[in-house]
Protein backbone atom coordinates (compact mmCIF):
# COMPACT_ATOMS: atom_id res chain seq x y z
CA UNK A 1 0.00 0.00 0.00
CA UNK A 2 1.14 3.61 -0.81
CA UNK A 3 1.25 5.87 1.92
CA UNK A 4 -1.97 8.40 0.50
CA UNK A 5 -4.06 4.86 0.69
CA UNK A 6 -2.38 4.28 4.36
CA UNK A 7 -3.55 7.79 5.84
CA UNK A 8 -7.34 7.78 4.10
CA UNK A 9 -7.48 3.99 5.84
CA UNK A 10 -6.17 5.00 8.80
CA UNK A 11 -8.70 8.86 8.85
CA UNK A 12 -11.42 6.15 7.81
CA UNK A 13 -10.62 3.91 10.80
CA UNK A 14 -11.07 6.93 13.07
CA UNK A 15 -14.09 7.84 12.12
CA UNK A 16 -15.33 4.52 12.39
CA UNK A 17 -13.68 3.61 15.66
CA UNK A 18 -15.25 7.06 17.56
CA UNK A 19 -18.83 6.01 16.22
CA UNK A 20 -18.50 2.48 17.46
CA UNK A 21 -17.63 4.20 20.91
CA UNK A 22 -20.22 6.65 20.82
CA UNK A 23 -23.14 4.37 19.54
CA UNK A 24 -22.03 0.91 20.87
CA UNK A 25 -22.30 -0.42 17.55
CA UNK A 26 -19.05 -1.76 16.56
CA UNK A 27 -18.63 0.54 14.10
CA UNK A 28 -20.05 -1.43 10.65
CA UNK A 29 -22.42 0.47 9.42
CA UNK A 30 -20.20 3.16 8.84
CA UNK A 31 -17.01 0.42 7.44
CA UNK A 32 -19.29 -1.49 5.03
CA UNK A 33 -19.82 1.53 3.18
CA UNK A 34 -15.98 2.91 2.99
CA UNK A 35 -14.81 -0.66 2.22
CA UNK A 36 -17.40 -1.39 -0.84
CA UNK A 37 -16.03 1.91 -2.23
CA UNK A 38 -12.43 1.13 -1.40
CA UNK A 39 -12.84 -2.08 -2.93
CA UNK A 40 -14.86 -1.04 -5.97
CA UNK A 41 -11.84 1.63 -6.16
CA UNK A 42 -9.25 -0.96 -6.55
CA UNK A 43 -11.10 -3.00 -8.99
CA UNK A 44 -11.73 -6.05 -7.04
CA UNK A 45 -14.45 -8.42 -8.35
CA UNK A 46 -18.11 -6.57 -7.88
CA UNK A 47 -18.74 -10.60 -7.49
CA UNK A 48 -16.59 -10.84 -4.47
CA UNK A 49 -16.64 -6.94 -3.08
CA UNK A 50 -19.70 -6.96 -0.98
CA UNK A 51 -19.08 -10.56 0.96
CA UNK A 52 -15.18 -9.07 1.33
CA UNK A 53 -16.47 -5.50 2.74
CA UNK A 54 -18.69 -7.91 5.09
CA UNK A 55 -16.30 -10.16 6.21
CA UNK A 56 -13.56 -7.61 6.57
CA UNK A 57 -15.38 -5.14 8.62
CA UNK A 58 -16.38 -7.58 11.17
CA UNK A 59 -12.82 -8.10 11.79
CA UNK A 60 -12.08 -4.14 12.49
CA UNK A 61 -15.27 -4.24 14.49
CA UNK A 62 -13.83 -6.66 16.20
CA UNK A 63 -10.79 -4.97 17.69
CA UNK A 64 -13.12 -1.36 17.77
CA UNK A 65 -15.83 -2.94 20.42
CA UNK A 66 -12.61 -4.60 22.37
CA UNK A 67 -11.13 -0.86 22.76
CA UNK A 68 -15.14 0.76 23.21
CA UNK A 69 -16.71 -1.75 25.81
CA UNK A 70 -13.41 -1.52 27.64
CA UNK A 71 -14.33 2.32 28.10
CA UNK A 72 -18.03 1.10 29.06
CA UNK A 73 -16.73 -1.28 31.62
CA UNK A 74 -14.99 1.26 33.72
CA UNK A 75 -18.19 3.70 33.45
CA UNK A 76 -20.07 0.64 35.25
CA UNK A 77 -22.17 0.57 31.90
CA UNK A 78 -21.83 -3.44 30.81
CA UNK A 79 -23.88 -6.05 32.03
CA UNK A 80 -21.73 -9.22 32.39
CA UNK A 81 -24.35 -11.66 32.68
CA UNK A 82 -26.25 -10.20 29.34
CA UNK A 83 -22.80 -9.91 27.28
CA UNK A 84 -22.16 -13.70 27.66
CA UNK A 85 -25.91 -15.23 27.41
CA UNK A 86 -26.36 -13.02 24.01
CA UNK A 87 -23.08 -13.38 22.88
CA UNK A 88 -22.55 -17.22 23.33
CA UNK A 89 -26.38 -17.90 21.34
CA UNK A 90 -24.69 -15.12 19.12
CA UNK A 91 -21.86 -17.29 17.96
CA UNK A 92 -24.18 -20.01 16.52
CA UNK A 93 -26.28 -17.28 14.41
CA UNK A 94 -23.17 -15.54 13.58
CA UNK A 95 -21.56 -18.95 12.38
CA UNK A 96 -25.19 -19.99 10.43
CA UNK A 97 -25.31 -16.55 8.85
CA UNK A 98 -22.04 -16.49 7.46
CA UNK A 99 -22.89 -19.63 5.39
CA UNK A 100 -26.03 -18.45 4.11
CA UNK A 101 -24.19 -15.21 3.58
CA UNK A 102 -22.07 -16.71 1.11
CA UNK A 103 -24.37 -17.53 -0.95
CA UNK A 104 -26.39 -14.30 -1.46
CA UNK A 105 -25.71 -11.92 -3.81
CA UNK A 106 -23.82 -8.87 -3.11
CA UNK A 107 -26.89 -6.51 -3.60
CA UNK A 108 -29.24 -8.49 -2.01
CA UNK A 109 -26.55 -8.44 1.32
CA UNK A 110 -26.52 -4.32 0.71
CA UNK A 111 -30.43 -4.30 0.74
CA UNK A 112 -30.67 -6.34 3.93
CA UNK A 113 -27.73 -4.14 5.53
CA UNK A 114 -30.17 -1.27 4.86
CA UNK A 115 -33.46 -3.02 5.86
CA UNK A 116 -31.80 -3.99 9.16
CA UNK A 117 -30.68 -0.11 10.00
CA UNK A 118 -34.08 1.51 8.68
CA UNK A 119 -35.92 -0.96 11.25
CA UNK A 120 -33.98 0.20 13.92
CA UNK A 121 -33.49 3.74 13.72
CA UNK A 122 -37.84 4.02 13.24
CA UNK A 123 -37.57 1.67 16.55
CA UNK A 124 -35.77 4.44 18.44
CA UNK A 125 -37.68 7.32 16.28
CA UNK A 126 -41.19 6.24 17.82
CA UNK A 127 -40.05 5.89 21.28
CA UNK A 128 -41.47 9.46 22.35
CA UNK A 129 -41.81 8.61 26.54
CA UNK A 130 -38.74 9.07 28.00
CA UNK A 131 -37.83 5.80 30.64
CA UNK A 132 -39.62 6.58 34.23
CA UNK A 133 -36.70 4.48 35.54
CA UNK A 134 -33.34 3.99 34.63
CA UNK A 135 -32.49 0.83 37.00
CA UNK A 136 -31.77 -2.84 35.55
CA UNK A 137 -34.81 -5.14 34.76
CA UNK A 138 -34.33 -8.96 35.97
CA UNK A 139 -32.08 -10.78 33.37
CA UNK A 140 -34.11 -13.47 31.81
CA UNK A 141 -31.90 -16.34 29.84
CA UNK A 142 -34.53 -17.34 27.10
CA UNK A 143 -34.80 -13.90 26.18
CA UNK A 144 -31.29 -12.59 25.88
CA UNK A 145 -30.15 -16.04 24.31
CA UNK A 146 -33.24 -15.51 21.52
CA UNK A 147 -31.53 -11.64 21.44
CA UNK A 148 -28.26 -13.18 20.17
CA UNK A 149 -29.65 -15.76 17.61
CA UNK A 150 -31.06 -12.54 16.37
CA UNK A 151 -28.22 -10.67 16.66
CA UNK A 152 -25.63 -13.42 15.06
CA UNK A 153 -27.74 -13.68 12.09
CA UNK A 154 -28.00 -10.05 11.46
CA UNK A 155 -24.21 -9.68 12.45
CA UNK A 156 -23.03 -12.40 9.87
CA UNK A 157 -25.92 -10.85 6.95
CA UNK A 158 -25.31 -7.73 6.72
CA UNK A 159 -21.45 -7.42 7.87
CA UNK A 160 -21.82 -5.68 11.29
CA UNK A 161 -21.28 -6.02 15.05
CA UNK A 162 -24.91 -6.15 15.46
CA UNK A 163 -25.46 -3.67 17.92
CA UNK A 164 -28.34 -1.76 15.41
CA UNK A 165 -30.31 -4.62 16.75
CA UNK A 166 -29.13 -5.74 20.02
CA UNK A 167 -29.36 -2.06 21.20
CA UNK A 168 -32.96 -1.22 20.06
CA UNK A 169 -34.08 -4.85 21.57
CA UNK A 170 -31.98 -4.46 24.90
CA UNK A 171 -33.27 -0.80 25.45
CA UNK A 172 -37.06 -1.39 23.84
CA UNK A 173 -37.91 -4.39 24.78
CA UNK A 174 -36.39 -5.94 28.01
CA UNK A 175 -35.79 -2.64 29.59
CA UNK A 176 -32.03 -1.99 29.77
CA UNK A 177 -31.36 1.55 30.36
CA UNK A 178 -29.89 2.97 27.41
CA UNK A 179 -25.95 3.71 28.26
CA UNK A 180 -26.19 -0.09 29.85
CA UNK A 181 -27.21 -1.47 26.59
CA UNK A 182 -25.13 0.24 24.24
CA UNK A 183 -22.26 -1.03 26.87
CA UNK A 184 -23.22 -3.88 27.06
CA UNK A 185 -23.95 -4.48 23.11
CA UNK A 186 -20.05 -3.22 22.75
CA UNK A 187 -19.26 -6.40 24.60
CA UNK A 188 -21.08 -8.98 23.16
CA UNK A 189 -19.66 -7.65 19.23
CA UNK A 190 -16.67 -9.06 20.73
CA UNK A 191 -18.16 -12.30 20.75
CA UNK A 192 -20.43 -11.78 17.70
CA UNK A 193 -18.15 -10.30 15.11
CA UNK A 194 -15.40 -13.05 16.14
CA UNK A 195 -17.94 -16.21 15.13
CA UNK A 196 -19.63 -14.34 12.24
CA UNK A 197 -15.92 -13.11 10.85
CA UNK A 198 -15.14 -16.34 10.93
CA UNK A 199 -17.56 -17.85 8.96
CA UNK A 200 -16.67 -15.53 5.99
CA UNK A 201 -13.50 -16.71 6.49
CA UNK A 202 -14.30 -20.46 6.20
CA UNK A 203 -16.77 -19.58 3.44
CA UNK A 204 -14.79 -17.61 1.03
CA UNK A 205 -11.28 -19.83 1.32
CA UNK A 206 -9.86 -20.54 -1.96
CA UNK A 207 -12.57 -18.48 -4.13
CA UNK A 208 -9.75 -17.18 -6.74
CA UNK A 209 -11.62 -13.71 -7.46
CA UNK A 210 -10.21 -12.75 -4.09
CA UNK A 211 -6.88 -10.26 -4.39
CA UNK A 212 -3.78 -10.82 -2.26
CA UNK A 213 -3.65 -10.12 1.19
CA UNK A 214 -6.94 -12.27 2.01
CA UNK A 215 -8.08 -15.16 4.38
CA UNK A 216 -11.12 -16.43 2.82
CA UNK A 217 -13.79 -12.88 2.62
CA UNK A 218 -11.17 -11.06 5.10
CA UNK A 219 -8.67 -8.71 3.81
CA UNK A 220 -6.42 -8.67 6.62
CA UNK A 221 -3.70 -6.30 4.91
CA UNK A 222 -5.85 -3.76 4.41
CA UNK A 223 -7.81 -4.14 7.33
CA UNK A 224 -4.50 -2.91 9.52
CA UNK A 225 -4.67 0.66 9.37
CA UNK A 226 -8.18 0.73 9.89
CA UNK A 227 -7.92 -1.05 13.02
CA UNK A 228 -4.95 1.06 13.82
CA UNK A 229 -7.37 4.29 13.66
CA UNK A 230 -10.44 2.40 15.13
CA UNK A 231 -8.81 1.11 18.59
CA UNK A 232 -8.19 5.16 20.18
CA UNK A 233 -11.29 6.86 18.52
CA UNK A 234 -13.97 4.21 20.08
CA UNK A 235 -12.53 4.77 23.43
CA UNK A 236 -12.82 8.72 22.90
CA UNK A 237 -16.37 8.08 21.76
CA UNK A 238 -17.69 5.94 24.43
CA UNK A 239 -16.17 8.88 27.30
CA UNK A 240 -18.49 11.43 24.95
CA UNK A 241 -21.61 9.25 24.98
CA UNK A 242 -20.79 8.81 28.42
CA UNK A 243 -21.69 12.78 29.06
CA UNK A 244 -23.93 12.71 26.57
CA UNK A 245 -27.95 12.82 27.77
CA UNK A 246 -30.14 10.39 26.83
CA UNK A 247 -32.51 11.73 24.69
CA UNK A 248 -30.35 13.49 22.80
CA UNK A 249 -28.51 10.18 21.98
CA UNK A 250 -31.40 8.24 20.89
CA UNK A 251 -32.17 10.82 18.26
CA UNK A 252 -28.72 11.50 16.80
CA UNK A 253 -28.08 7.74 16.49
CA UNK A 254 -31.66 7.14 14.67
CA UNK A 255 -30.44 9.86 12.51
CA UNK A 256 -27.16 8.41 11.78
CA UNK A 257 -28.47 5.29 11.30
CA UNK A 258 -31.21 6.21 8.31
CA UNK A 259 -28.60 8.18 6.71
CA UNK A 260 -26.14 5.48 6.00
CA UNK A 261 -29.27 3.20 4.94
CA UNK A 262 -30.84 5.36 2.29
CA UNK A 263 -27.12 5.25 1.18
CA UNK A 264 -26.55 1.90 1.00
CA UNK A 265 -29.98 1.42 -1.14
CA UNK A 266 -28.80 3.34 -3.55
CA UNK A 267 -25.08 2.21 -3.40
Amino acid sequence: MDIPTVLLLLLAGSAAGFLAGFFGVGGGIILVPILLYFFQSIHVSSLVSTHLAFGTSLLIVLFASLSSASQYYRNGHVVWKAVLAIGLASVVGGLVGAMIAGGLEGKVLRQIFAAVVILSAIRLFSETRKPKLETMPPLRIPSLMGTGLAVGLVSSLAGVGGGVLSIPIMHSILKFPLKKALGTSSATIVITALAAGTGYVVKGWGNTLLPEGTLGYVDWLHAIPLIAGSIPLAAVGARVANKTKVTVLKRVFALFLLVVAFRMLFF
